[in-house]
Formats: structure tokens, C-alpha cells, sequence
């Protein structure tokens, strides 16, 4: 498809929601927030870019990078993937002018600041669940459990899912 800005008003928001939920429904089911974040985008758009070696390359960022919980969120990390699938540098021209695609990233990061208190896996599970747990621990998995934390991480990876898909549909990011 490629140029998706061209669609009607109602096929875009389809897209948009196919995206959004179907990367909820992957952290639900499966867990995952950057593999999530990812896949709704190759669900709902399946000529963008992503491929099923990129879903299976970025499985150990999730969590704040091997869900050690101290890096970034990795839903925010899969949207800056897909950013820099559109506008990042490619390895054969390194001199380029790429300086957008961080613009764009930034703007993202400042959005998703605002709304989870930070970008660090445990500050938006401090933000969501109101303390930090390591679900890799028994006690940990439990309070994440009883704090509905698969939802919270879930509607995460449907916020960030959402963001890109609208700048898909938008023409704000296009396969060159």
C-alpha cells in the first residue's frame, strides 16, 4: 500500500485501532512490550518495514533492556524503532542529515514523559502501578498481578502502537 495518508478518514482510524489493539492483545497474551509495540505495527501495516526478524531481534529490550527494569520503556524504544525505520540513517550513507528522525523520537519521548512520569521501565510502573515489581520474583509477579500490571504495561504498548500508526496513516512516516 505505502501511501496510507490517502485512505479515507475511516480506514485510516481502522488502521490505527487494528495497530493499537493488536499490540495490546501481544502484551496480553504474550507479554513483551517492545516485540508488542512492533507487532501491531507490522499487523495493521504490513508493507511498512517491520519483519518478523526485527519482532524476533528486539525480544531482549523489553522490560528496560532484559526486563532488568532500569532502561527505557521498551514500548517508547519499539515507537523509536518504527520512527527510525522511516527517517532514521541508513548504513550507506552515514554523512547524511538524519537529525529529524531524533526530533521526532524527542517528541515522542516528551509525550510519553507527560503522560508516565518518565521513560524508564520502573518509572512507568511506579507511575501505573504505584511501586516498582520485578515480576521475575514470586512476590514481584504477585504485585504486579494484584496491580494489574499486564493492562497497565498492555494500554503502555497501546499508547506508543498508537502514536506511530497515526504518523503512518498522517504521512508523517513513510517507507522511502
Amino acid at each position: 500500500m505505502g501511501k496510507y495518508d490517502d485512505l479515507s478518514n475511516e480506514l485510516k482510524e481502522a488502521l490505527v485501532v487494528k495497530a493499537k489493539n493488536c499490540g495490546y492483545s501481544t502484551e496480553t497474551l504474550y507479554g513483551n512490550c517492545i516485540q508488542s509495540t512492533l507487532n501491531g505495527i507490522y499487523r495493521a501495516f504490513p508493507d511498512f518495514g517491520v519483519t518478523s526478524e526485527m519482532l524476533k531481534s528486539c525480544f531482549g529490550m523489553a522490560g528496560g533492556t532484559g526486563c532488568t527494569l532500569d532502561g527505557t520503556c521498551g514500548a517508547l524504544n519499539g515507537a523509536a524503532m518504527i520512527i527510525s525505520l522511516a527517517k532514521g540513517r541508513p548504513i550507506d550513507d552515514l554523512d547524511g542529515d538524519y537529525d529529524e528522525c531524533h526530533a521526532i523520537i524527542r517528541d515522542i519521548t516528551e509525550k510519553f514523559r507527560q503522560k508516565y512520569g518518565g521513560i524508564l521501565c520502573k518509572e512507568v510502573l511506579n507511575h501505573n502501578l504505584g511501586g516498582v515489581f520485578d515480576w521475575k520474583t514470586e512476590e514481584g509477579d504477585r504485585k504486579y498481578m494484584e496491580s494489574f500490571g499486564t493492562h497497565h504495561c498492555a494500554a503502555t504498548v497501546s499508547f506508543c502502537t498508537e502514536l506511530v500508526a497515526r504518523m503512518i496513516v498522517n504521512g508523517e512516516l513513510e517507507m522511502k
